[in-house]
């Protein structure tokens, strides 16, 4: 049974299970952390990570993990499988990148919240499949300035511990939606919002039925 870490003691996974389905709502929000843990994925050869996202097409990133000529990139799930996308949106000021899938995810996606959480908020973070380790209980310290997000007024200051690697990662709430990726700082525990991102890619989700090749690719910030 994996186990929670909060603030040096460890929680049982019922417990946080429990924690986490009181605070569920709306049609799909039945798996909990097994569903947030299967949506986090790892990108090409394991320097990031990120989240399947709207209707199973699309994966939220950091955008500086996105290299600058990057068209292509591979996804690689919890169970082994793999699919490449290409990267139609990238946001640099707020490091924000969206990677559409050739093929609908083989796990459920996850809503992205339309607005920041609240400083003192709980969240959770998963971590990656592929790195052995305990998911993290989170909260929002503060928000603030980060010279590294030009763009975000909101970054999340938060009491996460993470590693190089994490970065794009998801951070969700109790109704497990989306509501910032892992970003960088002191050990990794900045997050940048995913508020202004969701009319995006809510956008490319209604989209998602036209041809790759005819997507706009937004230009990089």
């Amino acid at each position: 049974m994996r186990a929670w870490k909060w603030g040096g003691a460890t929680v049982a996974l019922a417990a946080v299970s429990a924690w986490m389905a009181c605070g569920q709502s709306g049609p799909g929000e039945t798996q909990g952390l097994e569903k947030a843990e299967a949506a986090t994925v790892t990108l090409g050869d394991g320097h990031c990570a990120g989240v399947v996202v709207g209707q199973g097409r699309h994966v939220l990133t950091a955008a500086h993990c996105v290299a600058p000529d990057a068209g292509e990139e591979r996804t690689n799930f919890e169970d082994g499988r793999q699919l490449h996308g290409r990267y139609v949106f990238v946001d640099r000021g707020r490091d924000m990148a969206v990677l559409e899938l050739e093929a609908k995810a083989p796990v459920a996606p996850l809503e992205v919240a339309e607005g920041p959480p609240i400083p003192g908020a709980m969240l959770v973070f998963t971590g990656r499949h592929d790195r052995p380790g305990e998911p993290q209980r989170v909260m929002v310290e503060r928000w603030g300035r980060c010279p590294s997000l030009p763009d975000v007024p909101n970054a999340l200051f938060t009491t996460m511990h993470g590693v190089p690697g994490d970065s794009g990662a998801p951070l969700v709430d109790e109704q497990l939606r989306v509501v910032g990726l892992v970003h960088g700082g002191a050990r990794c525990s900045i997050a940048a919002p995913t508020g202004d991102v969701a009319p995006e890619v809510q956008r490319l989700s209604r989209e998602d039925t036209q041809p790759l090749a005819r997507r706009p690719t937004s230009a990089p910030r």
